[in-house]
């Protein structure tokens, strides 16, 4: 019930009144602007890097499973 009543405003807001939650300047300005520009780099940099960590993570979790197999296979 507490969740119906926080989120209940949020949708009437939305619906009824949409110039008021409008995007900030950086997300819907002008494409050429140096904010706009940063924050493109800045979530092209955070993909990278989650990218990159979730590659190491599989990685690791194939090569775990590539070493169980072929110990599982010495061992029978």
């Amino acid at each position: 019930m507490k969740r119906i009543i926080i989120i209940l405003p949020t949708y009437v807001l939305f619906f009824m009144a949409p110039d008021i939650i409008s995007a900030c300047a950086t997300c819907y300005g002008a494409p050429d602007a140096q904010a706009t520009m940063g924050m493109n780099w800045a979530i092209i940099t955070l993909l990278g890097v989650t990218g990159g960590v979730l590659g190491g993570m599989i990685k690791t979790i194939i090569s775990i499973w590539k070493k169980t197999k072929k110990f599982q296979q010495l061992n029978n």
